[in-house]
């Protein structure tokens, strides 16, 4: 039967206490649509930074829908051998990084994000689903918020999920979780864990089944993963940060090293450099902030979770590279199951013609942050 209850808490709270203690500093460091419910994304202008730097090995390559913006100086190389549905290449592994609480100005007023986006390349008009966490998490993981708007720990829902749907297509993942100390861990939050930052833990088919629930696993298990051979890396990787390293009760400066060496252990990989993606997102903007993204390309006042950074690492993907089309987290879970070649859940087969896939057009539909 799935674990229930928290695992040993001894030697987590002192684990727990040193963590939040280090807040006080700063630390270096398509297939046919399926499933319906939930409410919208959510959309805001875009912004202006300096000069890119640095590169990778050769992209996967694509063709993606219409997106704003000019292409950029430099040209990415190589493209993959198949693709994806909706013009997203079939990545050999995806992985998803959620982080916490911060508006798009905020991050990129941040140095460490900023250069990750200069680094890298980001979505500039992207918008979050809905306050406050929860319903985020839902939507990137299933494509509804199943009507939640709180934080609840109990309100369990019955509908379909990307694990699930993974599961029943053979496709490996597991989602990794900093601050447990056991697989299968469906309790409630504690030490520096939040269990409402974990979406799988709220399905009752994961709750229910040992073989879902055991790809729910501790964040430690993905650092020796990473360090062998790409085939010993889950096609889906899921990474929920603690609480203090994804920035919601620490500064952003931390979150931001943290993610960081992070970025460097996963593009190190053999799993990623062999046509992987990585994406990092956050769940929700500021609190003032309610704009939502729609299908239709258009930013409405209301209604959503606010203007949130997301970054794209994939390998030939020029530096710096931006795509300034209004997204989604359904957009988000869209182009992960395009990847990946399953059907789209929810709010995601809205979003079916506007994905990410702008990134990997060759060359890709943005311009250089």
């Amino acid at each position: 039967m799935p674990r229930r209850g928290p695992p040993t808490v001894v030697a987590v709270a002192a684990a727990a206490a040193a963590v939040l203690a280090a807040c006080s500093s700063a630390v270096p460091p398509h297939p046919a649509a399926t499933a319906s419910g939930g409410t919208h994304g959510s959309g805001t202008p875009v912004p202006t930074a300096s000069a890119p730097g640095g590169s990778g090995p050769p992209a996967p390559g694509g063709s993606g829908p219409p997106a704003t913006g000019t292409s950029p100086a430099s040209t990415p190389g190589g493209t993959t051998s198949s693709s994806g549905a909706g013009g997203v290449p079939a990545f050999s592994h995806v992985f998803v990084v959620v982080m916490e609480n911060l508006s798009y100005d905020a991050a990129m007023a941040t140095p460490g994000f900023a250069s990750l986006a200069h680094r890298y390349a980001a979505a500039t008009a992207y918008y979050a689903a809905s306050h406050p966490s929860l319903p985020n998490y839902l939507a990137l993981a299933a494509g509804s918020t199943f009507g939640i708007a709180s934080d609840c720990l109990s309100c369990f829902v019955t509908g379909d999920n990307l694990g699930a749907e993974l599961g029943r297509a053979g496709i490996s993942w597991n989602a990794y979780f900093e601050g447990v100390s056991a697989s299968c861990y469906l309790g409630t939050s504690y030490g520096v864990y939040a269990a409402k930052h974990n979406p799988f833990r709220y399905f009752t088919d994961v709750r229910s089944s040992q073989a879902l629930c055991s790809h729910l696993v501790p964040l430690a298990q993905l650092g020796p993963a990473l360090a062998g051979p790409a085939s010993g890396v889950p096609r889906f990787v899921w990474v929920t940060p603690n609480v203090c390293n994804d920035g919601h009760s620490c500064p952003a400066s931390q979150a931001a090293a943290w993610l960081d060496g992070l970025v460097a252990e996963v593009t190190a990989s053999q799993a990623w450099r062999q046509d992987g993606v990585l994406f990092v997102t956050w769940d929700e903007g500021a609190g003032g902030d309610s704009r939502q993204a729609t299908p239709r390309g258009s930013v409405l006042p209301t209604g959503g979770g606010g203007h949130v950074l997301t970054l794209v690492v994939a390998p030939g993907v020029p530096p710096g590279t931006v795509v300034t089309t209004p997204l989604s987290h359904y957009a988000l879970l869209a182009t992960v199951e395009d990847a990946l070649g399953v059907p789209l859940l929810g709010q995601a087969a809205a979003w079916s013609r506007r994905t990410l896939a702008g990134f990997f057009a060759a060359p890709p539909t943005g311009s250089p942050l």
